[in-house]
């Protein structure tokens, strides 16, 4: 309803209706800023309506776990969401989802307060001090309630949806474009065995099999394999015409007739007609697969397949994941020595654990490209199989170590196979020891191995490490729909893709923070050889270690890279934008072209065309910082100076460095860069850093709200 619409008093006597409409339309716009105001600071947050949760805590103490800084002291706020604190006296804010939040430890009361320790999922770990031992209890209780929500649409991702179309990001695999790029040719086809997910509710609905499988033969795979997941096709290697397939394990049965038919599509034929050979990796140690066989289960006999290989690894199960993961945790958080650490890492076996899926994914890829075709499995065929196959095949394809391509290799053999998300997660509270028992970072696990590989070969990968950490972090986060659900079907059955946004959608809104200033295409289009030796594998202390910057944090290469990247197009664009401006006026003048006297003649016209509408409104600066003010991003000239007359007063000629910066330039803005890994941003005309929150970007340039105020129209 309009202003006018709404019931409202009389004027008093003597006062003009027109004054007083003008007050109230005045008013009214007031009150509405205000309240843009507030939920662009504050967001939608909701308190809890019920009053035995506690809200709010007042003086709460924030301790350095470290202890090299004295405690802040502010408030917790505890909403539907999030768990905030936030400093009284310093611009001090920490936000924290609730389903981050791993445990809540509360201590004994002492003189100096109450100690609550909250660990997160993401490796965040806070320490509180609170003051009365009635509040801390309290606060332990609605922590434990908020953090462990009983139904899956308790999640925030279903109040985070803002209404608006995200088909994009909810498309991303496209089954039959994906297989098309892969090469797979007629011997495979697309079947209608799983249509409403009747087979096996934990595939996808779309598989493809052997064009020569009658649907008797799937329906006795079906059978055989535990569970119902059948081989089906996740990749084929168009240059050695192999397959990789995934399935499960084998209940007491055979299904030699699909194993061979699989092993027929590869083309070739050895010996006396046969098939070419067939590798199947069994990811379980053999020990782990005669325990499966005498409950039933177990593994392929090899008398009863033809033409077949067989090769285990020692890739242990969930339960050994998450105490490894656990006890590498606790060592990090706790050690005070070197030789304490090492000790505490070794008994972890967490590298361990990453050199056996790194041996067994190479021998997958390695075997790929020479032509072998490769079943893989492991006890469901969720968990160590595609870690193993999802990993051999970014070994393998270029095309997955783009960010487009790991997002579809993500949705293909994680999301679309059936990896147990919600379980391993622990996104809903577990109901029972049973289900408590059914967590584990496996996901977390694979992007540790990612990581290694992104190591050795940093000029293969299109995204860089910010891109695999933010990705552990929002898997747990729950802020979108994307990881919900345990499979497919029951992603459809909550109606995701209408009920919440896609993180897909988010990343492309954000690229170029995932972007690895070092990748070079067109210099690793072959197989990958990852070193597996002891030596090269090492803990991905960005994400474990994340919080932790120690004494002497460093800024990373990658931003450092990339912001020197990024300056020098600025100055660029400004160069060719002010040339531009010079040959106008010499036109005007009567003078003819520039000619030779650019201002600067090492940039092709190309370059200069390119930049001049890329970046037009760089042309008048704004008062720039001192030299103790700043220093630059990348190599100091000293015959740049950054005052008016210079001829690059369009743009900041010095950037502000990344070091030792840990809160936005932004007047009153509140915002801290948590980590060393948060991006942060530069004002293109003045050069400052900033958060995303006090920038305005558009496709010419990124300007602070001061910049932009000041600048032409």
């Amino acid at each position: 309803a309009s202003a006018g619409s709404r019931d409202a008093p009389n004027p008093p006597r003597g006062v003009p209706p027109a004054y007083t409409e003008d007050v109230r339309v005045a008013g009214a716009l007031l009150a509405d800023k205000l309240l843009t105001l507030f939920e662009e600071v504050v967001g939608e947050e909701r308190v809890f309506d019920d009053p035995n949760m506690r809200a709010q805590v007042d003086k709460v103490q924030l301790v350095d776990g470290r202890g090299a800084e004295s405690n802040i002291v502010g408030t917790i706020h505890l909403t539907t969401s999030h768990l905030i604190f936030k400093g009284e006296s310093e611009q001090k804010e920490i936000w924290v989802a609730n389903n981050l939040i791993h445990s809540v430890e509360r201590g004994p009361l002492s003189v100096a307060g109450c100690p609550l320790t909250v660990r997160c999922k993401h490796f965040q770990i806070l320490h509180l001090l609170i003051r009365r031992d009635k509040e801390c209890g309290d606060l332990f209780d609605s922590i434990r309630r908020c953090s462990q929500p009983l139904n899956i649409e308790e999640l925030l991702a279903f109040d985070h949806r803002d209404g608006g179309e995200d088909a994009k990001g909810w498309s991303r695999l496209e089954w039959t474009i994906e297989f098309t790029r892969q090469g797979v040719d007629d011997s495979w086809v697309e079947s209608d065995f799983n249509k409403d997910y009747a087979a096996c509710d934990t595939y996808p609905e779309r598989i493809w099999v052997p064009k020569t499988a009658s649907k008797q033969i799937l329906v006795g795979s079906a059978n055989f394999r535990s569970k119902g997941r059948l081989p089906a096709l996740t990749y084929h290697h168009k240059a050695s015409n192999a397959s990789l397939c995934r399935c499960e394990n084998i209940l007491l049965n055979e299904d030699e007739r699909l194993m061979e038919l699989i092993a027929r599509t590869n083309g070739g034929e050895g010996e006396g007609g046969e098939p070419r050979e067939l590798l199947l990796v069994d990811t379980r140690p053999m020990v782990n697969a005669m325990v499966n066989k005498v409950q039933g289960k177990g593994f392929e006999d090899e008398r009863n397949y033809s033409g077949m290989r067989f090769q285990f690894f020692d890739i242990e199960n969930i339960h050994v994941m998450r105490t490894s993961q656990a006890k590498l945790m606790e060592v990090q958080s706790r050690a005070r020595s070197t030789t304490d650490y090492l000790k505490g890492l070794e008994a972890s076996s967490w590298l361990k654990h990453l050199r056996a899926i790194l041996e067994c994914s190479h021998y997958i890829a390695k075997a790929i490209h020479t032509g072998t075709s490769c079943v893989v499995h492991c006890s469901d065929g969720w968990d160590r199989t595609s870690q193993t196959v999802a990993l051999a095949q970014l070994l393998l394809d270029p095309f997955y170590r783009t960010i487009h391509g790991f997002e579809i290799l993500i949705e293909k053999d994680w999301l679309a196979f059936g990896h147990k998300f919600d379980d391993r997660c622990a996104h809903v509270a577990a109901q029972n020891e049973e289900a408590a028992k059914e967590v584990s970072p496996v996901f977390s696990q694979w992007l540790d191995t990612v990581w290694q590989v992104f190591r050795q070969f940093p000029r293969a990968f299109q995204f860089n490490t910010r891109f695999l950490v933010h990705l552990h972090e929002h898997v747990y986060a729950c802020q979108y729909g994307t990881f919900l659900g345990n499979c497919e079907k029951d992603r459809k059955d909550l109606a995701v893709a209408r009920r919440t946004k896609s993180l897909w959608t988010h990343f492309d809104a954000h690229a170029e923070d995932y972007r690895n200033p070092f990748y070079e295409p067109t210099l690793y289009t072959d197989l990958l050889g990852v070193s597996t030796r002891a030596s090269s594998i090492v803990v991905f202390s960005q994400l474990y270690s994340r919080w932790e910057d120690g004494i002497l944090p460093r800024e990373s290469i990658e931003d450092t890279m990339a912001t020197s990247l990024d300056h020098i197009a600025v100055l660029q664009a400004t160069i060719a934008a002010m040339e531009a401006k010079v040959a106008e006026l010499k036109e005007l003048t009567g003078r003819g072209s520039v000619g030779s006297s650019s201002c600067v003649s090492s940039f092709s016209a190309a370059t200069a065309a390119h930049a001049t509408t890329t970046m037009t409104s760089s042309l008048i600066a704004p008062k720039t910082m001192s030299r103790q003010e700043t220093a630059e991003s990348g190599v100091f000239d000293g015959s740049l100076t950054s005052s008016e007359d210079s001829i690059l007063a369009g743009a900041a000629v010095r950037w502000q460095s990344l070091r030792d910066v840990d809160e936005c330039s932004g007047r009153g803005c509140t915002v801290e860069f948590a980590t060393r890994g948060e991006k942060r941003l530069h004002c293109h005309r003045c050069g400052k850093i900033f958060c995303r929150r006090c920038l305005r970007s558009s496709e010419k340039e990124r300007l602070c709200r001061h910049c932009g105020d000041n600048s032409p129209q």
